[in-house]
């Protein structure tokens, strides 16, 4: 499951230098570092993704966060595994935060589904307001463009880019590239 590369829009990029993990326990692995250029390109794959991405049906955007979520689950034993090596933290703490972050994911796609996250708001006019008329007024929440995520390493799944910031970016929806800022850094745009 681990290939030690950046995923960059829909590309597994190796970078010119790696540097081993040191797990708390099990086998070591090789990452590749993480550059200003990797970070560059990231950006640029979620900034050239967005405007198909933002264009998606609401129902199809819930549909992907629940695909996230069904994709842990398939792989939590893995993913705890790996975990609990590279943290030290235990298993069961793991566990608890992967029902967290898959809790947030489906969460987040029923709020899409309702269409809450737009916070439409619609103040009828008001021509014989004093000292001036006011106009109709209109709000929607709208996407503009891709947004960061930096996850923290001691949550490596509720908080960090598997985990709900990155999930209400995308009900928004805006693209988002998750930066895992210790060991191993990971690029990660979904």
């Amino acid at each position: 499951m681990l290939t030690g590369k950046h995923l960059i829009a829909g590309d597994w990029i190796a970078g010119a230098t790696t540097f081993a993990s040191a797990p708390a326990h099990g086998p070591s692995h090789d990452f590749a570092v993480g550059t200003p250029a990797l970070v560059d390109a990231a950006v640029r794959g979620a900034e050239a993704a967005f405007p198909s991405f933002s264009a998606l049906p609401r129902e199809a955007r819930a549909q992907f966060l629940e695909t996230i979520a069904a994709e842990i689950d398939a792989r939590g034993a893995a993913i705890t595994e790996i975990g609990t090596q590279e943290t030290g933290l235990p298993a069961a703490r793991l566990e608890g935060e992967r029902g967290r972050t898959t809790g947030q994911l489906r969460l987040f796609a029923q709020h899409i589904r309702a269409g809450d996250y737009l916070d439409r708001r619609h103040d009828a006019a008001l021509p014989d307001r004093q000292p001036l008329p006011r106009p109709e007024l209109r709000m929607i929440q709208r996407p503009i463009g891709p947004v960061a995520v930096f996850g923290a390493s001691n949550f490596p799944l509720a908080f960090s880019v598997a985990g709900g910031d990155t999930a209400s970016a995308v009900r928004r929806p805006a693209l988002t590239c998750g930066i895992a800022v210790d060991r191993p850094v990971n690029i990660t745009c979904t």
